[in-house]
C-alpha cells in the first residue's frame, strides 16, 4: 500500500477529524469580536495541524465583508468553522492554495533547498501580503507551515507583523516543537494545544485516504502512529513498515549477525532529500521503541495505553532490550541517537555510521557490564 502524495484536491479536501475544542475556542473569540491575529497550532507531527489550518483559513475567508451592517445581524453571523461548505469557491480556492487572500509558506521543494528550511526572504512577503486590501473577503490568513523550519532570522522576519498587525488578518503558524521559537514569537500568539487524535478519528482519518486498503495494514499503520495519521501517511511513503520489522526482529535474536546489522543500518541510510523521509522515520520509530523498552523495564501502567505495545514484533524487540538495557542506559541511548540525527540532518553527513553504531549499542548487553564494574 502507497499513499499518494496529493491526498486532498481542490474538489476533494479531506475530511476534518478530532480538534473541536480549538474552532470552537476560535468561534467564540470571533463572535465577541475579540479574535486574535496570530495563533500557534501546536502538537505532534502529523496530528493534522496543517488540516485544521486549512480549516480556519476556509472559514475565515468564507465570511463576507458587511461593513454596511451590524457585524451580527440575525440570520447573517457567520457558521461554525466545523460547518463550512467544502464545495463553495472560497474553500475550493483556500484547499487548492489558490485563494488571493491565503499566503502559504513552506519549504521550496528542490535540490538546491538542502537545509529543508522557510527561508527568511519568503517570510519577508508578510508585510506586503497584508498590506494589500483583501481581494475577495475582508480577511487575509497567512499560514506558516511551520515554525520548526524557520531559523531565528526568518523568525525575526515575521516580528514586525506580529507586533503591528494591521485589521483583519490571521495569521496561523504550525509548530510540533514550540518549546523551540523564540520567546518573542510566542508571547504575540495565541497558543492552541492540539491533542492526538483517538483511536477512532485515526483509523477514520486513515480509512479516508485508503478506502481500499487492508484493514489489518491500516490497524498497523494506526498502531504505529500514535493518534497522529499524518505521521502513518509519511511513514507508508517511505515505505519503512518491512524494514522495521526486520530491524526489530534482528534486535531481539541473539543470533544475529554483525554483517546482518550493518547490512540493516545501511538501508536506514539513504542520503541527500530523497533520503530524508528514511531518516524521518528512523527518527521517530527507534527513540518510539526505546521508549516502550524503558516502560516494561520499570514495569511502568504507561504500556497499556501505548499502542506499538499491541504489535507483536515491537513488542519482543522492546522487551529483548528491557532486559538488556537500564533505564538510564535506554534514555542514554535515545538522546544520544536523537542528537547524532540532529547534527546529521544539519551538517548532511553520511547516515549510516550513525546507524550503525545505534544497532550495535543496542544489541550489547550494556545492563550486564555496567553490573560487573
Amino acid at each position: 500500500m502507497s499513499a499518494d502524495a496529493e491526498i486532498q484536491t481542490i474538489n476533494t479536501p479531506s475530511p476534518l477529524f478530532g480538534h473541536r475544542d480549538i474552532l470552537d475556542r476560535m468561534f467564540n473569540s470571533y463572535q465577541q469580536n475579540r479574535l486574535h491575529h496570530g495563533w500557534l497550532l501546536a502538537g505532534d507531527e502529523g496530528i493534522g495541524k496543517f488540516r485544521l489550518a486549512q480549516q480556519i483559513a476556509a472559514w475565515i475567508l468564507s465570511i463576507k465583508d458587511t461593513a454596511a451592517q451590524p457585524l451580527f445581524e440575525d440570520g447573517d453571523a457567520p457558521p461554525h468553522p466545523l460547518h463550512i461548505e467544502v464545495e463553495s469557491e472560497e474553500a475550493r480556492l483556500v484547499f487548492g492554495n489558490a485563494h488571493p487572500d491565503l499566503l502559504l509558506l513552506q519549504p521550496e521543494q528542490d535540490e538546491k533547498n538542502k537545509s529543508g528550511l522557510i527561508k527568511a526572504e519568503q517570510l519577508r512577503k508578510l508585510p506586503a501580503f497584508f498590506a494589500h486590501h483583501a481581494a475577495r473577503s475582508k480577511w487575509r490568513v497567512a499560514i506558516i507551515d511551520s515554525l520548526d523550519v524557520v531559523n531565528r532570522a526568518g523568525m525575526n522576519a515575521m516580528l514586525k507583523t506580529l507586533e503591528e498587525p494591521p485589521a483583519n488578518c490571521l495569521l496561523l503558524l504550525l509548530s510540533s516543537r514550540p518549546g523551540q521559537i523564540l520567546p518573542t514569537i510566542r508571547s504575540r500568539c495565541m497558543t492552541a494545544h492540539l491533542s492526538p487524535l483517538s483511536a477512532v478519528d485515526t483509523s477514520g482519518v486513515l480509512a479516508t485516504i485508503w478506502p481500499d486498503a487492508d484493514k489489518e495494514a491500516l490497524d498497523l499503520l494506526a498502531a504505529l502512529s500514535k493518534g497522529a495519521p499524518g505521521r502513518a501517511v509519511q511513514l507508508a511513503d517511505a515505505n519503512v513498515l518491512d524494514m522495521f520489522e526486520a530491524s526489530c526482529s534482528l534486535l531481539s535474536d541473539e543470533r544475529a549477525k554483525p554483517a546482518d546489522l550493518i547490512a540493516l543500518a545501511e538501508k536506514w541510510a539513504a542520503g541527500g532529500a530523497r533520503g530524508r523521509p528514511l531518516r524521518q522515520a528512523a527518527s521517530y520509530l527507534f527513540p518510539e521503541l526505546l521508549l516502550l523498552a524503558s516502560f516494561y523495564q520499570m514495569g511502568s501502567n504507561a504500556i497499556e495505553q501505548n499502542s506499538m505495545a499491541q504489535i507483536g514484533f515491537i513488542e519482543r524487540a522492546a522487551r529483548f532490550l528491557a532486559i538488556r538495557h537500564s533505564p538510564e542506559q535506554l534514555a542514554d541511548l535515545h538522546r544520544e541517537f536523537g542528537k547524532s540525527y540532529q547534527m546529521n540532518e544539519r551538517l548532511y553527513l553520511d547516515f549510516a555510521p550513525i546507524m550503525t553504531k545505534f544497532f550495535f549499542d543496542l544489541k550489547r548487553d550494556l545492563h550486564s557490564q555496567s553490573a560487573n564494574r
